[in-house]
């Protein structure tokens, strides 16, 4: 038998059975957490949905996100019966479904400490200045050690911020393009530094001690015959000596004043005799000696410049020989014992010299072996520094004041004409005993702060460049540099041109007080070069190459009165700049 719902049976026979009929939402068949509320249709109910419900009896959930992901802007969050939109780290939702960047900057001013804040999409960064790394924990800036990363190819300092390079210049390098590595310094500038065989060098030996000695024994009585071609621009020193010893007869042949000299000693008796022409010209002359009968004779290019009434001969008899000593660009005894002291260096140049008719075949063989021993083929006026040493003297600069002696001034003022070989070198500086270096002035290739490559000669006190001018340095040209540094004031100028400053006027005062300071103590002054000093005491260590001429206030700096001074620095002759077709013939 079939069962018939009521209702069905109730239209088939055509009766209201409606009051027949439960009501069909007791009990409740919606779903009661989707569901607004249950209608009875009499013999069916309906179940209206909550918005986010769908289903008969409204127990599916809406998957709103799955249509156009809900309208979210970024993510969109389903729950049961409804939905949500949510927004990245970094961002907040501005309505209910638009997500916006949150500026943490703005939001926190402190977020960042000492840093710079800079806002990002979604987030947000602390930055330092270069040279420095950001400490999240304490929110500060901590310089960088890059000395620690091994940046430098010799010497690393690490500065706030940032960091130096430095290379041995002493040992013939410098900073390279790259700031960190170093290269070798090569001439851009070449001199015409070659040399001939056939001259002797008088100059080689700073001690003042001969370049030649000579002895000639013979069995007869025989006279001094000297002969020789000579040049030089160097006002003082010997040419040569003759004689016995100190105490015995002799006779010195000397510059005095750019003027041939003569000191002699006969039978204990002393003279000295001046006469002749100006012969420190740099042009080539004949010179001779000759000792006759009861005189001695000195020609200059075959003209007579002295002659001398004497009684004795100079060589002497002993173990029956005469004999006879000769010393060349120096004597065999102290100068001090001399008749009239002399400075014995002498920047000069022989050739086709003749001792006592050409019995000396030695010498020439000996030369050819040294180079030292020979001159530059062609020179001029000027001291050339070759790249390696230096000249050093002990010079004051401070100057009691005309009003107060017990309070003192000082002044530093040089002027040096120079003609680089290289861009890089020390012209001069100041050294005290405790190898600090308080002023120097200097060529350089590179601006150290901008760590640019370009040519500069600059001033620095200490470590610290106080005053620089971009220069060409390999313009095979003079320039004139000058330095003024007094109290209250420093300047550079080369060419006329001011250099331009590096510090502010508290600063500079701050420098020039102790570089005051440093001058009270025991300062030497260099030239070409420095001592052995912290490569890191001052900008430049390298030696200086090329030509100069200094002036120190206004007088002229004679690197044969230096303490000490390097055999290869020539104090009074500079090779000119090499060009082609130059003649290097003597």
């Amino acid at each position: 038998m079939m069962w018939i719902p009521a209702h069905v049976l109730c239209h088939i026979l055509g009766i209201a059975c409606s009051a027949y009929l439960p009501n069909q939402c007791s009990p409740d068949p919606c779903h009661k957490e989707g569901t607004v509320r249950c209608e009875d249709l009499k013999g069916d109910f309906y179940c209206e949905c909550k918005p986010g419900w769908q289903g008969k009896t409204c127990e599916k959930d809406i998957d709103e996100c799955s249509v156009q992901h809900g309208g979210c802007n970024q993510i969109c969050l389903n729950k049961i019966g409804s939905y949500r939109c949510s927004c990245y780290s970094g961002y907040v939702l501005r309505d209910s479904k638009t997500c916006e960047d949150i500026d943490e900057c703005t939001a926190s001013a402190d977020i960042c400490g000492e840093a710079r804040c800079k806002n990002l999409i979604s987030s947000y960064k602390c930055l330092c200045d270069a040279g420095y790394k950001y400490d999240e924990l304490r929110k500060t800036c901590q310089d960088i050690d890059e000395c620690e990363e091994q940046l430098c190819e010799q010497t690393c300092v690490n500065l706030p911020g940032s960091y130096t390079c430095h290379c041995d210049g002493r040992g013939g390098v410098k900073l390279s393009q790259d700031m960190n590595t170093c290269e070798n310094i090569i001439p851009c500038v070449p001199f015409a530094v070659a040399k001939s065989i056939k001259s002797l060098y008088l100059g080689r030996m700073f001690s003042g001690t001969p370049v030649i000695r000579l002895r000639f024994k013979r069995k007869q009585p025989t006279r001094l015959v000297a002969e020789f071609d000579f040049r030089t621009f160097d006002p003082e020193g010997i040419l040569f000596f003759a004689g016995g010893h100190q105490d015995s007869t002799w006779v010195v042949l000397a510059l005095r004043k750019g003027r041939l000299e003569l000191q002699l000693k006969y039978n204990g008796i002393g003279r000295v005799t001046s006469s002749g022409p100006l012969i420190n010209h740099g042009m080539w002359q004949t010179i001779s000696v000759e000792e006759l009968e009861r005189s001695l004779v000195i020609k200059v290019n075959r003209d007579a410049v002295m002659k001398i009434a004497v009684s004795g001969d100079l060589f002497t008899l002993d173990k029956g020989l005469y004999q006879l000593n000769l010393t060349v660009g120096g004597i065999p005894f102290k100068t001090k014992d001399l008749i009239l002291p002399i400075n014995p260096r002498l920047d000069g140049c022989m050739r086709a010299w003749n001792w006592l008719n050409g019995e000396d075949t030695t010498i020439q063989e000996t030369i050819k072996m040294n180079d030292k021993m020979q001159c530059f083929s062609v020179a001029g006026r000027g001291s050339f520094y070759p790249g390696r040493g230096f000249a050093a003297f002990n010079l004051s600069y401070m100057q009691p004041s005309s009003g107060n002696e017990t309070k003192t001034n000082w002044k530093i003022e040089v002027n040096a004409v120079i003609q680089p070989a290289t861009d890089t070198g020390v012209l001069f500086a100041l050294v005290t005993e405790e190898a600090s270096v308080p002023l120097s002035l200097s060529l350089i290739d590179y601006h150290s702060t901008k760590k640019l490559k370009q040519q500069f000669i600059i001033l620095a006190l200490e470590n610290t460049v106080v005053s620089r001018l971009a220069i060409n340095l390999c313009d095979e040209r003079e320039h004139s540099v000058d330095i003024l540094l007094k109290k209250d004031q420093l300047s550079l100028s080369v060419d006329g041109k001011a250099g331009e400053s590096e510090l502010s006027t508290s600063e500079l005062e701050d420098s020039l007080s102790i570089l005051e300071n440093s001058l009270q103590s025991m300062v030497k002054t260099y030239m070409g070069g420095l001592p052995d000093v912290p490569v890191t005491s001052t900008p430049v260590t390298a030696f200086y190459h090329g030509c100069m001429t200094v002036k120190l206030s206004n007088k002229a700096l004679d690197l044969d009165e230096a303490l000490y001074k390097h055999s290869d620095i020539t104090s009074h002759s500079c090779p000119p700049v090499e060009a082609d077709g130059l003649s290097c013939d003597l």
